[in-house]
């Protein structure tokens, strides 16, 4: 059994029988691309909730805690700033948290997905190509 019969990504052997014919629902169907739906949403919902919650937490200290926020850290490094400042290495840590989900979870599934629906469209052509080849044309006999 394949990688990709088991739905774990990877390109189709070239000697496994595609379970269906062409369909362009048919990926949507398999339990591989249902579960990259699912891992997407759910990073896409945690990531969401640490940015929106970071800023909020920010905003609402800024406005019901000011003797907090000017609380001198260092020089004239108040919390306030460093906790802004704060806010942008927050956002870096997203950004690279998603790159990193991409290429580990993602990209595997979707590459095997790709190389599925191109084996079925080659397959598909095959079919057509082999079908118009063994069908006698009209115009093969007409008269001069």
């Amino acid at each position: 059994m394949s990688r990709h019969s088991m739905g774990l990504g990877g390109s189709p052997s070239p000697y496994e029988a595609g379970p269906e014919p062409a369909d362009p629902h048919s990926v949507s169907r398999r339990p591989a691309y249902q579960s990259l739906r699912r891992s997407h949403r759910r990073f896409g919902v945690r990531a969401t909730a640490v940015a929106v919650g970071g800023f909020l937490l920010y905003v609402l200290l800024s406005s019901f805690a000011p003797g907090l926020m000017n609380t001198s850290v260092s020089g004239h490094l108040t919390l306030g700033l460093a906790l802004g400042l704060g806010q942008f290495l927050l956002m870096g840590v997203i950004v690279w948290r998603y790159l990193v989900h991409m290429r580990t979870q993602v990209t595997p599934v979707v590459r095997g997905l790709r190389g599925l629906v191109r084996h079925h469209e080659s397959a598909a052509r095959e079919r057509a190509a082999f079908e118009t080849r063994t069908a006698p044309r009209e115009e093969e006999f007409r008269s001069w």
